[in-house]
């Protein structure tokens, strides 16, 4: 009967040659794990995707429900904080595994030609990744995402000569409010993942018509895709899956009344200024590479030295296309994720030697603490309206 059934789906669809193209794909030189970041960045992807939906449901995009659905999400929904941590930490999990995917591309020369289309598309996958993450970080409209966002947007004024009005035509306006935080969400939840979509389709097709590029010299004789290398593909997907459920459930382990899964800041207030305003960690370094910028000079630091480094990270394949220019690209890579990870340390150290910081950090969560204590008993609480939403679960 189930034999009948894939004939009938076969001669209507031809779903045996698709099956057999996808896992019978040689690999150059057999399985090895340093192949395996592809697919681990389309297993965190489509993550993201499903647990996106499924906050979508009951998230409320507007700056005087947004705060209270995420509480709702959070606090509230069955599984809520799971689901929300999953796609929290799955969203920095990307980040890393990009940087990963990058790396092993860059060292194996799967950039140099026919592939020079490929890799440009897989940049701007990695800037359109990046994006999301930025916009993300504004919907919960807590007051570490509010202030956090307002001083990442507040850079796109000092574009030359349109920048005021970019800036306008990003937040909504002159004042960050109800239209920042729809234009943000309309961003995180439409136009960024339909582009991210396209591109990644036009990124899987040009790797198959092109080819795995091999690791030289090769180890082992060619082989199918299946079934070692999706063997060692499944693992290294789990392996990540399990990293971030401990990611989610680590808060447990130092305190047992800890709230689980992501954090949720207080309400976001614009008249209350946030001293301990950061940018997510992957973030931190162009943070901290601003300060080597004071005064009027910060164009450098925001927008003219990262131009001219992504700019010369696209011109990679020309330049690969001579041994010396391969090392040269290979030791510019390691030599910015060593500029990277030191400036990260840097504005952690710093950010731990500031009293300030410190104080204002255990004030915001001793805000947040009391807002979720308050939260569960309305009438004590009418700084904040409950959402429809979660007025029908009371």
């Amino acid at each position: 009967m189930i034999k009948r059934l894939i004939d009938w789906a076969d001669q209507r669809t031809g779903c045996r040659r698709i099956v057999h193209e996808a896992l019978y794909e040689n690999v150059p030189g057999g399985a090895r794990w340093r192949y395996v970041w592809g697919s681990t960045l389309t297993f965190a992807l489509g993550v993201q995707f499903i647990t996106g939906i499924f906050l979508w449901m009951a998230y409320s995009p507007s700056s005087q429900t947004a705060w209270e659905s995420v509480y709702y999400i959070q606090d509230e929904m069955h599984g809520g904080w799971l689901l929300r941590g999953l796609h929290h930490y799955m969203a920095q999990a990307m980040t890393i595994l990009l940087v990963l995917h990058l790396m092993q591309v860059v060292i194996d020369g799967a950039y140099k030609a026919p592939r020079e289309v490929n890799f440009w598309f897989g940049l701007i996958l990695l800037q359109l990744v990046l994006a999301l993450s930025l916009t993300g970080y504004l919907l919960p409209w807590d007051q570490k995402g509010f202030w956090a966002t307002k001083v990442a947007t507040n850079l796109v004024a000092i574009v030359p000569a349109i920048g005021p009005q970019l800036q306008k035509v990003i937040i909504g306006g002159s004042e960050y409010g109800h239209h920042t935080l729809t234009r943000f969400f309309a961003l995180h939840a439409g136009v960024l993942p339909g582009a991210i979509v396209a591109l990644l389709v036009g990124h899987i097709y040009l790797f198959r018509r092109h080819g795995l590029t091999a690791k030289l010299p090769k180890r082992r004789p060619d082989a199918a895709f299946w079934p070692d290398q999706v063997l060692k593909d499944a693992v290294a997907c789990l392996a990540i899956l399990a990293a971030v459920l401990f990611l989610i459930v680590k808060p447990h382990f130092s305190s047992i009344h800890a709230s689980l899964g992501a954090d949720l800041g207080a309400p976001a207030d614009a008249s209350e200024n946030y001293s301990a305003a950061r940018p997510e960690w992957y973030f931190l370094f162009l943070f901290q590479f601003l300060k080597f910028f004071p005064g009027g000079t910060e164009i450098w630091g925001a927008i003219i030295i990262p131009s001219l480094v992504m700019f010369i990270i696209f011109l990679m394949p020309f330049l690969g296309r001579w041994q010396l220019g391969h090392r040269f690209n290979v030791g510019l890579l390691f030599c910015l994720l060593a500029g990277a990870g030191l400036l990260t340390y840097l504005a952690k150290a710093e950010d731990h030697r500031n009293e300030n910081y410190v104080a204002a950090v255990k004030q915001a969560e001793h805000d947040a603490e009391r807002v979720r204590v308050l939260a569960k008993s309305p009438p004590e609480f009418p700084a904040v309206a409950l959402s429809p939403c979660c007025a029908t679960t009371r």
